[in-house]
């Protein structure tokens, strides 16, 4: 039996052989084999099933490719900024990505600095790791030095993102700001650990409020006792993670928003599944229902003290979350 380098050293030595080869073994019809067919798998070289290709080459969307788990891989970590009237500066750590094989890979802590840019003014930015590069970079062709920050959402920019040999590190673009005078800065994005600003809180004074209009001095419901808020922050956002619990009530927050477990253990959002437990005001609640939305809206970005999780919901504020840690 032919293995594959010989076959291949055979059409290259000569060709005419290899035609005769191939004639002799179609014309067997009780074999009913093709010369290829009957090639065994060597050492350096297998075949693949001709139901995993797609001209030639192998295509991942073919029912005979070898698929366990999701096929996109996911990832975790954070990206901030810090703005001034003409820069953005990203900055991200922790970032690691959890492939379908079960493998990670840690992406380098580090932080651009795009500048050229107008005060004032809002931009969108698609982040991204690059396979071959074995980086963080960001997708070009739009405004600033260098060219990352684009004034406006974009389908080609999307679409640039998650390009072969690319991972996208956020969920459609990531938004950041420069100032109109002085520094600022904030976390892009879906990124931040925030609920949504129509999200119910309970207050002491003034019972159930959005957190929107909660204020710097408040004192919210925490897990013990009475916890104040001693910093709040409303931001644009687009990206929402909505989380449904065996109470009925839901939960809109971005999608590093962390949450305690049944066990205490602190779990993001995005890291959630159907099933997990978590504290509720009145006992212990269980995911039903998980939904990612892809829309605008406010986050709000709270610190409290001396408890650093509070109970919050859409409908009451049933649910034990973490608050915004603003020195990380």
């Amino acid at each position: 039996m032919l293995t594959i380098p010989q076959i291949e050293a055979l059409k290259r030595v000569n060709t005419h052989l290899y035609e005769s080869l191939k004639r002799i073994v179609s014309g067997v019809n009780n074999l009913k084999l093709s010369l290829d067919s009957g090639v065994t798998d060597g050492a350096n070289f297998a075949r693949v099933s001709a139901s995993a290709l797609t001209q030639n080459k192998i295509d991942p969307a073919k029912s005979g490719v070898l698929m366990k788990g999701s096929v996109a891989p996911t990832w975790s970590g954070a990206f901030t900024y810090a703005g001034t009237t003409s820069t953005i500066t990203w900055s991200w750590s922790g970032l690691s990505i959890f492939r379908a094989d079960g493998s990670q890979t840690q992406i380098a802590d580090g932080s651009l600095l795009i500048a050229g840019l107008a005060s004032a003014a809002t931009y969108f930015f698609y982040p991204y790791f690059d396979e071959t590069l074995l980086a963080l970079a960001f997708v070009s062709g739009g405004a600033g030095n260098p060219a990352n920050a684009f004034t406006a959402k974009t389908i080609s920019a999307a679409q640039q993102q998650s390009l072969q040999g690319r991972i996208p590190l956020s969920a459609g673009a990531v938004s950041a700001a420069t100032t109109s005078s002085g520094t600022g800065g904030g976390s892009g994005g879906g990124s931040g650990s925030c609920l949504r600003g129509n999200m119910l809180v309970l207050t002491k004074d003034r019972g159930l409020v959005p957190i929107h209009r909660a204020r710097t001095g408040d004192r919210i419901r925490g897990r013990e006792s009475w916890t104040q808020i001693v910093r709040h922050e409303v931001h644009a956002a687009d990206t929402f993670v909505r989380l449904t619990f065996s109470n009925g009530d839901s939960l809109d927050v971005t999608p590093h928003h962390v949450f305690t477990l049944a066990d205490d253990s602190p779990v993001r959002a995005e890291r959630l599944c159907l099933g997990d437990i978590l504290v509720g005001r009145y006992g212990w609640l269980t995911l039903k229902k998980i939904e990612l939305l892809a829309e605008d809206g406010a986050k709000v970005m709270v610190t409290c003290e001396p408890e650093h999780e509070f109970f919050a919901g859409r409908s009451a504020a049933s649910v034990l979350t973490h608050n915004y840690n603003f020195s990380s």
